[in-house]
């Protein structure tokens, strides 16, 4: 099940990088978190607001879009809302993020490793029965 739905992403992501120039934004990238109690997770972005989580054990998440928020004392923040509830708060002055578990309401803060590429995989286009497109 987790490769199939790995598969479809990577489809995804495939699809929104298509016609990507080397002087248009970064469409595709990804980063790691590591955060308390739990194994140092993935996230990839991609075009039209599309995010994904993985982290070790077959854990897969995805999230669309993100919503704007302000801290009380004026912070501007994104907030990404995956499907089983994580949340990923981060701060848009210095890019920390913090996390939230199945949608608990305590946030732990979290390091990040730098955003890089991601290479999107090209896969072979099929006909409805199966066979190779030309």
């Amino acid at each position: 099940m987790f490769r199939t739905i790995a598969a479809g992403c990577l489809i995804a992501c495939a699809s929104f990088t298509v016609g990507a120039t080397s002087d248009s934004p970064r469409l595709n990238t990804k980063f790691q978190i590591s955060c308390p109690g739990r194994p140092t997770m993935t996230v990839t972005k991609a075009q039209y607001g599309l995010t994904t989580l993985m982290w070790p054990g077959d854990h897969f998440q995805i999230a669309a879009g993100k919503q704007r928020s302000e801290t009380e004392n004026g912070d501007k923040v994104s907030i990404v809302l995956f499907r089983n509830g994580d949340q990923m708060v981060v701060n848009q002055s210095d890019e920390n993020i913090f996390f939230s578990y199945d949608g608990a309401n305590k946030l732990v803060s979290c390091t990040r490793s730098s955003e890089r590429d991601n290479n999107a995989v090209e896969l072979q286009r099929t006909d409805a029965s199966g066979h190779l497109a030309s």
